[in-house]
């Protein structure tokens, strides 16, 4: 962990604790039929085709919780919404309003097409706050591998607060590509097809276009804390994972990556990263 927001993770267990169950952030025992879900909200139309949403929220109501917003991954040109579900409905039993978002797919969407829909996803949650009793500063963001680097634009582009537009307060990355020019010298293997498929060039045509694209590109002081997960031996370098980390070190960004031992990818490890992503949000959007 850096920063001395992390410390303070290790102090005040009982006091977190109760302050969680007094503010409706832990899980209640009737969870599973607590949560309320309203399935294929649209919150954008580009050129005729819609964009959905599915909205997960706890049964017990309340006003001004936090929310997070979840982006699937499929190297940026297929998934849906639906295959974060079991993580947004646990999101809502724990006390978060979750919002699991579709969006543009290359290679018919190539960049920055995704990026402008996650970040309209976002602009749409604050815009409809009093709808799903959200409290618009306090709305983060959980991506897996393209979902992934899609919530690590969300946490870098832009400057300044982090409680207003497409900004999100706290990013949550499991196995996001952070650094594209980093994955020049595989552009021959799967995930280098995905990413020329979805930048729609080679490396060596449009190297500007692979800087925009990368969150280490914007990186500055007014970013997201952001919780990085990769794997030692998977799809996505962990190199990606250290980029990532060295930049918001540079930026005084509060940041914590976890490097999981083997192969599996996003997704796959979800189970074993769960209670820190949670835990994460709580420490970050319930101040």
């Amino acid at each position: 962990m850096s920063g001395r927001r992390w410390a303070r993770w290790g102090t005040g267990v009982v006091a977190v604790a109760a302050a969680l169950v007094a503010a409706g952030l832990a899980a209640p025992a009737d969870a599973a039929s607590a949560v309320r879900v309203k399935k294929d909200v649209v919150y954008r139309t580009v050129d005729g085709e819609p964009l959905k949403l599915d909205v997960y929220q706890p049964g017990s109501g309340g006003e001004k919780r936090p929310a997070v917003v979840l982006v699937h991954g499929g190297g940026w040109r297929s998934g849906d919404k639906s295959s974060f579900a079991p993580q947004a409905d646990q999101l809502a039993r724990r006390g978060f309003a979750a919002f699991s978002v579709d969006y543009r797919l290359a290679p018919a969407h190539p960049y920055p097409a995704a990026v402008d829909d996650v970040e309209a996803s976002v602009v749409w949650v604050r815009r409809h706050a009093k709808d799903y009793g959200v409290d618009p500063a306090s709305v983060g963001a959980l991506g897996a591998s393209a979902g992934g680097h899609l919530v690590g634009m969300l946490a870098t582009d832009g400057e300044g607060s982090l409680k207003t537009g497409h900004r999100v307060a706290a990013a949550v990355s499991w196995s996001g590509p952070m650094d594209f020019a980093g994955f020049a010298p595989v552009a021959g293997t799967r995930a280098g097809a995905a990413i020329s498929s979805f930048l729609g060039c080679a490396p060596d045509a449009c190297p500007g276009t692979y800087a925009a694209a990368s969150p280490v590109t914007h990186v500055d002081k007014t970013d997201a804390p952001m919780l990085i997960v990769n794997s030692a031996n998977e799809l996505v370098p962990r190199s990606q994972a250290d980029a990532m980390k060295a930049a918001l070190d540079r930026a005084g960004v509060a940041n914590q990556e976890i490097i999981l031992p083997g192969t599996a990818h996003a997704r796959a490890y979800a189970s074993r990263v769960w209670d820190q992503t949670v835990r994460f949000f709580q420490n970050e959007l319930t101040r």
